[in-house]
């Protein structure tokens, strides 16, 4: 099996070049190492000069002296699983003031910059990129990624859309994809199981569970009681894609309220959850209302969910809702992303918006999207008002099925298969 590419392999230069310090963050095995390691060097530059914070016998040697052993001159210099050994930190900032060329990548499989040592260290030097598991459009077999639908679409707006459904791609292609994207939807992103039989692809994503239970909680902090741990993730998995209610989560776990902030604390960092803000006047309100709870691989959270269950519906807008955070994460002007939820009910699943546009997103799990679909997103491209959006920003709305046809539900909204819209643009 060849390298992907991936499309973060841009911004992180770019980042390597302007500023002295790189964060590059995300969960295990999302391939942080193998994209610096094999994707990252340029011909004709230097080669990095790269420490293992996991081999504790690096960790010893680095302790004694860090300031001499770190610097390489114009060198980059790679930490890779810095949040082990944080202490490290102050020479890095040391030698990152001194200049004359010096940079330094460093690599955590944990949101480290939110670590209090790290968030004081660093304030105001680093610049943060995060790597998530392979994005649909990433799953090319040689080349480079090309823009996705998705990209056209945020660049044209609605012509991009009707190109689609005048232009559909050849039977070859629109075979390769479907199949692509329904193994995605199976199996998710994450790199090592590409290559795995399907009896054996279960093995690994159990592993990797219990990788992260042993391995990671221990970098983050201290949980008492493991196996409570896993059972509120079996709980939280079967609740993907929906609004978190804290409360409920602990009364059936038997816990306070307060233990399963943090365990969803542990989870956020460790890049297990992501919690989606409704979409709301203020900062202030967003922060109040209760967000909705989604894990960041659709596999992963098919297999934690199969205690408790979780619906086929949840785990596609799961998977729709981790291929726009992939998305986002290689853009250097990412939109805000948000749910939108009346106070009738109404619920629009994900709102994308910048000050001259806004998507609106609806996943429907179907083969065939219906114009009764339509109606919650025809309802708030009329009628939202975003503080931030020009009124004469282009509004357009998408409900992703799992189908194969690209066609109009309303005016200004259109159904859209997930393959057309997270895979390559044609």
């Amino acid at each position: 099996m060849g390298l992907h590419p991936r499309r973060l392999l841009g911004p992180l230069r770019a980042r390597l070049v302007t500023r002295p310090i790189t964060v590059l963050t995300g969960a295990r095995q999302t391939g942080k190492t193998t994209l610096v390691r094999n994707l990252l060097p340029v011909t004709g530059a230097p080669p990095a000069v790269y420490f293992s914070l996991d081999d504790p016998d690096e960790r010893l040697r680095l302790a004694t002296d860090p300031v001499r052993r770190l610097d390489h001159g114009s060198r980059l210099v790679i930490l890779d699983e810095l949040q082990k050994q944080p202490g490290l930190l102050d020479a890095v900032k040391l030698l990152a003031d001194r200049g004359e060329g010096r940079h330094f990548l460093l690599l955590g499989s944990a949101q480290i910059l939110l670590l209090q040592q790290v968030r004081e260290t660093l304030a105001g030097r680093a610049a943060l990129l995060e790597l998530w598991p392979l994005g649909l459009v990433e799953r090319v077999e040689d080349g480079e990624s090309p823009p996705s639908g998705l990209d056209r679409v945020w660049h044209e707006g609605e012509a991009a859309v009707r190109r689609m459904a005048d232009g559909p791609p050849s039977a070859d292609a629109a075979r390769l994809w479907r199949g692509r994207a329904e193994e995605h939807f199976l199996w998710g992103g994450y790199p090592a199981l590409e290559p795995l039989p399907a009896e054996d692809r279960r093995a690994w994503l159990r592993d990797f569970r219990r990788t992260y239970l042993e391995r990671d909680l221990a970098d983050l902090g201290r949980v008492a009681d493991l196996d409570q741990f896993a059972l509120a993730q079996n709980l939280l998995a079967a609740r993907t894609a929906r609004l978190l209610s804290y409360s409920e989560v602990a009364r059936e776990l038997g816990v306070a309220v307060n233990t399963v902030k943090r365990y969803v604390r542990f989870l956020e960092i460790s890049y297990q959850v992501v919690l989606l803000r409704p979409l709301l006047p203020t900062v202030a309100a967003r922060l109040v209302k209760s967000p909705k709870l989604y894990w960041t691989d659709p596999a992963l959270a098919r297999l934690l969910a199969e205690p408790a269950g979780a619906s086929d519906g949840a785990l596609f807008e799961t998977a729709v809702l981790d291929e726009l955070l992939r998305w986002s994460s290689w853009r250097s002007d990412p939109p805000a992303l948000h749910f939108f939820r009346t106070h009738a009910g109404r619920e629009v699943d994900f709102v994308l918006h910048a000050p001259d546009r806004l998507l609106a997103i609806e996943v429907k799990a179907a083969r065939q999207a219906h114009r009764a679909d339509a109606r919650p997103l025809t309802e708030v491209l009329g009628t939202l008002a975003v503080r931030g959006i020009a009124r004469d920003a282009w509004r357009l709305g998408l409900v992703v099925t799992r189908g194969r046809e690209v066609e109009p539900l309303a005016p200004g909204v259109w159904a859209v298969p997930d393959w057309r819209l997270f895979g390559p643009a044609g």
